[in-house]
């Protein structure tokens, strides 16, 4: 899915879950290959710094610094199991491995996978898991989930004795 903000030409297309959702124009081919692959995402946005600049009916724009801290950078938003499968896959690349180990330079890809306190007082919870990567990579991340031979990923269903 997109961000809520429509900042981008987007393309709505039919998710895995049937729901059919707006997808940045850019990223439709990372998209598809991301679900041929099992990979459901939650949220994607082809430059997200150019999203914060942005502001909705109602909402403020974002911080100036964010902005340009992520300018130019794809955001996908995707559960945390999905999330280490791709990074796994696009691991096994030389380039993309070090880009996602040096941080700090602008060709860094930064991962985030908050872990917030419950609401209700209950323990502290892993979220959705944010992955941030240059768009001079997108062509290269295409290239390399599709010459992936890997086994379609499938969420591991907990089961209770």
């Amino acid at each position: 899915m997109s961000v809520p903000l429509q900042t981008h030409t987007t393309q709505l297309l039919q998710a895995p879950s049937g729901v059919r959702v707006p997808i940045d124009r850019e990223l439709i081919p990372l998209i598809l290959r991301l679900w041929s692959l099992g990979l459901n995402t939650k949220a994607s946005c082809q430059n997200f710094g150019e999203s914060l600049q942005d502001s909705g009916p109602g909402m403020p724009p974002g911080d100036p610094r964010w902005s340009a801290f992520y300018s130019d950078r794809v955001w996908l938003k995707l559960p945390p199991a999905p999330a280490d499968h791709l990074i796994t896959i696009l691991g096994a690349d030389r380039e993309l491995s070090i880009a996602m180990n040096e941080w700090g330079r602008a060709a860094s890809w930064l991962c985030v996978r908050p872990v917030v306190p419950d609401i209700y007082g209950g323990p502290a919870r892993t979220r959705d898991t944010h992955l941030f990567f240059p768009r001079e990579h997108l062509d290269q991340v295409i290239e390399v989930l599709g010459r992936s031979e890997s086994v379609p990923f499938q969420s591991r269903a907990v089961s209770s004795a």
